[in-house]
């Protein structure tokens, strides 16, 4: 969320509760003045209402007195009052009814009115029509009270004068009216039934308690509002005390004769009436000032409220504007130094006003700014010293690994020489220790041949033994064949004789007779073999004696053979030995050569990775700018600190452009031959495009400018949140920025 949200969002938080309070502030104070409105209202509607009960008054005492005799004038003049004073009240319903709910009440007066009219004349008829219509004004008095809510009132002063003015005094006014006249009936008759004594005395009792307790309201309320002690009246409650005293003077508390005059008692009870009225007329005034002065206040403080919220809303506002430009501004210049700094510019000063936390920001800043850039001004320095040494050490290890690797290959050829020298010695020890162990092999051979022939000699005697023997046993095989033969002959000459009878015996005889004979044959054939065997092993036995004797002859030789050749193993064996020392020495001296010449290529692998990891370095440092910074001298007639900080406006004028939310032309940063270093590529460069680092720059700044396009395509359809992700450390659009500077200042250092 941006800082203008955040503000926002809190501004909402502090003026959602304090609208809140202010509205709950206002709806009650416009409930109050509505609540005094109501109560002013309800005071003009009593005043009202007393008007017509005094009317009434009036008219009730000079219709009575016309009634009784009197001669009393005026009666038809205080109809016409009091029916005027209707006719207001009538007014006042129609405006007023509705809301205090006395429209009832006020048909109620009206209907009461025409009654005490109509029984105008009639002593009798009078006094209850009368006494009803006091009635029912005193109920409608009370009807007003309550709906205007006067009851209800809040303040502890105007709620005493209500209660001592529209809540007492018109029960009182009823009760005295009455007084008046059951106190002049009796006068008029000389005495006081029962009845209306009980009831004298009961309203004398009440009228008592009423005129105490108006008192005490009256006390509290000069009490609670001693400045508007001397605006009240009280002469009305001095004339019913006096009353009160009068009437207790003339009539006894009992039933009985009375005496006095009529005229002058009832004079002096309209006296105490009028006077009642007046003074509740007069502080019913009283108490719609106090209502008035009370609902000022109200307008007053809702006022007040309203232009201390309002001042102290627009000093807010003017203070939190205040503290948001300046906050706001100092946040946009240190993300805009930060920004900076993140491009590696650490050219721009800090400037820090004010003395609030971003101002203390600000200073740590520039503080910092200042650090870091002796701390690149060093590692530039120190990484261009590496550069150089490493140069140095990679080509002399270079060198030194050359010569290193035609020494070790002149130990390899003589190693390799000697090694197929000592490799024919051996093999010629070898070789005369196997025909040494082929003769002693033949001499072996040919002396276990003597043996075999000795074996043989005596196999073949052991035969010829055995054929004599076998030949001997096949004569006695030839005698037993004979002899069965003439047994058979004789089974044959017995079988001939016994005729019939001896005719299968004779075929038996028969078969035996010539089994015989096959015998007879087959062992004079084996006995011719055996003596043909006897002879040639005889002959076999000579042979093998002669052979047996050669035999031995060859032993001797092969042992004469086999010593010789021992003789000639072992001088080839020593020569061997000695040549294989030779050659053990050559091979260890090459072995070492090979492991020097391994060392010094890793040596110069490791100067190698040294400049290049001395180039990435110095290549980085090469994409800050510094205060009094001075460019290189030119490189292939290009200056190429020049190039290096036209090529970071990129990244500059991107961001740029995401700040100001404005469009970027996707088809010129799309394209490599655009910016100064494309132009000087496609032109002047040219020279140099066979030379290796000049063919790598050309596609690594091509791939910047196609990942810049894509960048400028995110700006363009206002995905402006992708695209400041886009330009972040670690991302394409980086790593093809650092791969250009990357180039670019191994050609600062070394050339393309």
């Amino acid at each position: 969320m941006k800082f203008p949200a955040k503000i926002a969002l809190i501004s909402a938080a502090f003026l959602l509760p304090l609208v809140w309070l202010l509205i709950a502030y206002g709806n009650s104070k416009r409930d109050d003045l509505e609540f005094v409105a109501q109560e002013r209202a309800g005071v003009r509607y009593g005043v009202a209402v007393f008007t017509a009960m005094d009317a009434a008054a009036d008219w009730r005492y000079l219709a009575r007195s016309a009634a009784l005799g009197d001669g009393v004038s005026g009666v038809q003049d205080a109809q016409n009052r009091f029916f005027k004073e209707l006719d207001r009240l009538k007014a006042l319903d129609q405006e007023l009814g509705k809301k205090f709910e006395t429209t009832a009440l006020v048909e109620a007066v009206t209907r009461a009115s025409q009654s005490a009219k109509a029984a105008s004349g009639n002593p009798q008829a009078l006094f209850p029509a009368m006494n009803a219509l006091t009635t029912e004004l005193a109920k409608l008095q009370d009807r007003v009270t309550d709906g205007s809510r006067l009851a209800l009132d809040p303040s502890i002063e105007t709620f005493h004068l209500v209660s001592a003015t529209m809540i007492l005094t018109p029960d009182l006014l009823r009760d005295v009216g009455e007084l008046r006249g059951l106190g002049r009936t009796a006068l008029l008759n000389g005495a006081m039934a029962p009845a209306a004594s009980s009831r004298f005395q009961g309203l004398l009792a009440v009228v008592e308690q009423e005129r105490l307790r108006q008192a005490d309201h009256m006390a509290k309320v000069r009490e609670h509002a001693p400045e508007h002690a001397g605006e009240l009246k009280q002469h009305g409650e001095a004339a019913l005390t006096t009353m009160l005293a009068t009437i207790r003077s003339t009539f006894p508390p009992a039933a009985g004769d009375v005496q006095g005059d009529d005229k002058a008692y009832a004079a002096m009870v309209s006296g105490v009436l009028k006077a009642q009225t007046e003074q509740v007329l007069h502080n019913l005034q009283v108490l719609d000032d106090l209502l008035a002065h009370r609902q000022e206040s109200l307008r007053t403080s809702i006022a007040i409220a309203v232009a201390v919220t309002c001042v102290g809303l627009l000093l807010a506002v003017y203070m939190l504007m205040g503290f948001y430009r300046s906050m706001l501004g100092g946040f946009k210049l240190l993300r805009k130094t930060l920004l900076n700094i993140s491009l590696g510019d650490l050219r721009t000063s800090v400037n820090a006003w004010g003395k609030d936390e971003v101002a203390d920001l600000m200073r740590e800043l520039g503080h910092m700014q200042t650090a870091l850039g002796e701390t690149v001004r060093l590692v530039q320095d120190a990484s261009d010293q590496v550069v150089q040494a490493s140069a140095e050490i990679a080509q002399g290890t270079n060198d030194l690994s050359g010569r290193t690797e035609q020494a070790a290959a002149a130990l390899e050829e003589s190693s390799a020489a000697l090694e197929q020298t000592t490799s024919t010695i051996q093999m010629t020890a070898d070789s005369v220790s196997r025909a040494s162990d082929i003769a002693q092999a033949n001499a072996a051979t040919a002396q276990q041949g003597g043996q075999v022939m000795s074996s043989v000699v005596d196999t073949m005697q052991r035969i010829q033994t055995s054929s004599n023997k076998i030949g001997e046993i096949i004569g006695v095989i030839d005698g037993i064949a004979f002899q069965t033969n003439i047994l058979a002959l004789n089974a044959a000459v017995e079988a001939a004789r016994a005729g019939e009878q001896g005719r299968g015996f004779a075929v038996v005889a028969g078969e035996v007779r010539s089994l015989a004979q096959r015998s007879a044959e087959a062992a004079k054939e084996i006995k011719e073999l055996i003596q043909r065997s006897t002879t040639e092993v005889g002959v076999g036995v000579d042979v093998v004696r002669k052979a047996g004797a050669t035999m031995q002859e060859i032993v001797g030789s092969a042992e004469q053979v086999k010593a010789l050749l021992d003789e000639v193993a072992n001088g080839a064996r020593e020569q061997s030995l000695g040549v294989a020392q030779i050659g053990a020495a050559v091979q260890e001296l090459d072995r070492n050569t090979q492991a020097n010449a391994a060392l010094v290529e890793q040596t110069a692998a490791a100067a190698t990775a040294q400049r290049r990891v001395a180039m990435r370095m110095a290549s980085t440092v090469d994409e800050f700018r510094l205060q009094g910074h001075q460019s290189a001298a030119l490189v292939e007639g290009v200056d190429v600190d020049a190039i290096i900080d036209a090529h970071r406006q990129w990244k500059v004028k991107l961001r740029q452009a995401i700040e100001e939310r404005s469009t970027v032309d996707v088809a010129t940063l799309s394209r490599d031959d655009c910016c100064a270093l494309g132009k000087w590529i496609y032109g002047d460069g040219q020279r140099l495009a066979q030379r290796p680092n000049f063919v790598e720059l050309v596609g690594r700044h091509q791939h910047f400018h196609s990942v810049a396009g894509g960048i400028g395509e995110l700006i363009n359809q206002k995905r402006m949140r992708e695209a400041e992700d886009a330009l972040a450390p670690g991302t394409v659009f980086a790593q093809a920025t650092a791969d250009v500077v990357s180039t670019l200042s191994a050609a600062k250092r070394l050339g393309f």
